[in-house]
Parts: C-alpha cells; structure tokens; sequence
C-alpha cells in the first residue's frame, strides 16, 4: 500500500507540471483522466479504494498508472481490436457511468440511464473471433474506422446497437463484419434504434445466420453518406428494415441473397411516424438477387421515388424488382430517377394459396409517374414489367414497358 500511496504522491506532483493526463489501466481497459478536472483524488477503506473522477477503485484491480502529455477527447471511447483481443479506452468524465466487459475479443459497454450525453464509440482493428455491444437510454455516435469483426459467439451479432435512440454511424475507410451460422439473432449488422449515416468509407457485410444489415427502426442514409454498403452475402434479407427508409445517398450492392435486397416492413405500433414507407432521393441501388418468391425493394406501405438510381437483376420464380403494397410515386424533383431492371421468372407456388408471379414492379396501391427513367425488362411464362392493382396516372417521364393496372 505503502507502494501506491508514493505512485500517487509522484503522480500528482507530475499532474501539477506539464503532464495533461492520467491513464489508469485494469486489464483491457484502459481509463484517461484530464488532469485539470481530477481534483483531490483520495484513498478509503484503509487506503483499499481510491476515488478518481467521481468513480472509487478498488486500488488491487490497478495494473498501472501512467502519466502521459496527450489530451483526452471528452464523451469518448475507443475500440481497438487485434486478433484474439481488444484493449478499450474511455475518458475519465465517462467512467462513473459504463460498465465495460472484454472476454477475447468480444466487447460489451452498458450505459448507466444517468447518462444523459452523447458518447462517441470509435472501433478500429481486425478480429476472426470479436463483436461490439453497445447499450444505452441516450443517442450515441459509432465511428467505423476500418473495423473488421466476425463474431464467432453463437447468437451474437459482428456489431450489436441495443439503445434504442439515434445511432450516428460514421464510415471512414474500409470495415467488414460478419456473423456465425446457425444463430437465432437478427443479423450480422444490427442496430435497435435508429441509424444516420455519414461518411465516405465502406462496409461491407455478411449474415451467415439470417440477415446482413438490421435495424428495428427507420434508417436514414441522408446526403452526408457519400460511401457504399455491400452485402456480400445473407441467408436472408440483405437490408432488413422496420419503419421506414430515407435513402439519399451512398451506394448499395447485395449478393449471395437469399431473401429480399431491402425489406422495409411495419411495426408492431401502428401509430409509428410513416410506417412502413421507402423514400428514395438520392443514391444508387444495384440488386443482385437469385431467389424464389423475393424482392429486390419491398415496402409494407407506400412507396415514392424521386431521385437516385436503381439498377440490377432480380431472378427466381415468383419475384418482384421493386414490390409495394401502398401506393407506388414515381417522379422527377432535384433529380430525375433511373430505374433500369431486369427480371426473370415464372410463377412460384402456382395454384396454391401461396402463388406468386414474376413482376419488375408490382403495386397493390395506385401508381403515379411523373418524371425520371424506367426500363424494365421481364422474362418468363405469365411475367410482366409493371403490374397495378390500382389506377396509374401518367403525367411525364419515360417508360419503355406496358403498365397492367385497374384502369
């Protein structure tokens, strides 16, 4: 004891010069404390316990203090992954409020409900055998800096949000994450709650187990993502939404699929903000599906496209390119929208209950064009470009195919 109240003694009097922080490490995490907010730092307990930034430490799980110049980023925690392990770092103002666990490589933070600040989360590294947990009461940031994690833990997802609120994700540089077989979670990419993207870089994904990207929420790719997303690979869905779908920028490539390219489906609440709902404003979209009875983009209510481009084959019987089950708004605003797709197939399930036929685009609800570009081309015994349950209404635009609507 004697040992650390004469480390603490010299830490201070260099605390007081021209050092900025103190680092105190127990095992893969590491804690850094600005100098200028640590105040009086005191021993309890019979000098057991020693109280920094408001959290008390049971002084013989310390494997080190460390006096260093660099500054300390507030509201921040960064990941790090080296093959079978991780070393986490968090700053001081945070410490009364996470409880971080490290086992290998796998990394689960929770925080308190107390918490009421936004924490910036930065994940960088390669493991074959890691994942990131985060959980939370309050909006977060993640930052992908060239991560790469495949989640060897049955039922874990690579990246697994749990918070609930606005999840920033921020994308720089080149980031994989992948999933194991045989789980019963979502996917290899999942966040509950709603994500933001922003960001030039590119992740791409693999969902060994059922879906590639999930989120329980709306997901908004708005202007400020300017990078690509590509599904490698899904047992299902490629892009499993609920809510809804804002896609202004960013690129979206998908094979190896054996569900839908992007599902958006509803709630379980009726009442949610445009549930249900694809907005399409921007972006490019390539669909590369090869499944029976699927679809390329798919939404539980209305659909409008008005701007971006949507390119891609969608193959198998029974498939749809773009299926709606609202109303279906296709028109030219800022940009005019581009919809080049090829579709092959014949009926799937013929004569049962289940039947479906081979579609470009099929819509339940009306249909409006109004501006931009589609070409569809579509093979197959009973299969058509454009099928409408509803009334289409042309207004402008050009369309190289028939539309079978009511009227």
């Amino acid at each position: 004891m004697k040992q650390y109240l004469l480390f603490i003694a010299m830490v201070g009097t260099a605390l007081t010069s021209a050092a900025q922080t103190l680092r105190v490490a127990q095992g893969n995490v590491t804690t850094v404390f600005d100098a200028t907010t640590l105040g009086e730092s005191p021993f309890t307990a019979g000098g057991k316990t020693l109280t920094l930034g408001g959290k008390a430490y049971d002084v013989s799980t310390i494997d080190r203090m460390t006096v260093t110049n660099d500054a300390v980023a507030v509201a921040s925690v960064g990941v790090i992954y080296n093959g079978a392990t991780a070393q986490v770092e968090l700053s001081g103002d945070l410490a009364p409020y996470l409880t971080v666990s490290v086992e290998g490589a796998n990394v689960s933070i929770t925080a308190d409900a107390a918490l009421q600040e936004e924490v910036t989360y930065t994940l960088s590294g390669t493991s074959t055998s890691g994942s990131f947990t985060m959980e939370g009461d309050y909006k977060a940031t993640v930052a992908l800096n060239g991560v790469s994690l495949t989640a060897t833990t049955v039922n874990m997802p690579a990246l697994n949000i749990l918070n609930g609120k606005r999840i920033k994700v921020v994308v720089n540089g080149t980031n994989n994450f992948a999933d194991s077989a045989g789980g019963t979670h979502k996917g290899a990419f999942f966040i509950n709650g709603h994500p933001e993207f922003e960001g030039s870089g590119t992740v791409n994904i693999t969902g060994n187990s059922k879906h590639a990207y999930v989120s329980d929420e709306y997901s908004q790719f708005k202007d400020e993502f300017t990078g690509t997303i590509n599904v490698l690979g899904a047992v299902s869905d490629a892009f499993h939404i609920d809510q809804y779908l804002l896609l202004q920028g960013g690129t979206f490539t998908m094979k190896n699929v054996g569900g839908d390219g992007f599902d958006i489906s509803l709630t379980n609440d009726a009442t949610d903000e445009l549930n249900g709902e694809v907005f399409i404003e921007g972006g490019k979209i390539v669909l590369d599906v090869a499944a029976h009875d699927t679809k390329g983009i798919k939404s539980d209510a209305q659909m409008t496209i008005s701007g971006g481009t949507i390119t891609g084959t969608v193959s198998g019987n029974g498939t749809k390119g773009i299926s709606v089950d609202g109303d279906l708004t296709i028109k030219g605003v800022a940009n005019n929208p581009l919809i080049d797709l090829k579709v092959t197939g014949t009926t799937y399930a013929a004569g049962t209950a289940d039947e479906s036929k081979c579609r470009g685009i099929k819509g339940k609800g009306d249909f409006i064009f109004d501006g931009g570009t589609i070409k569809i081309s579509a093979t197959g015994a009973k299969s058509k470009a454009i099928s409408i349950d509803g009334t289409y209404t042309y207004k402008s635009g050009s369309l190289n195919c028939a539309v079978d609507a009511a009227n």
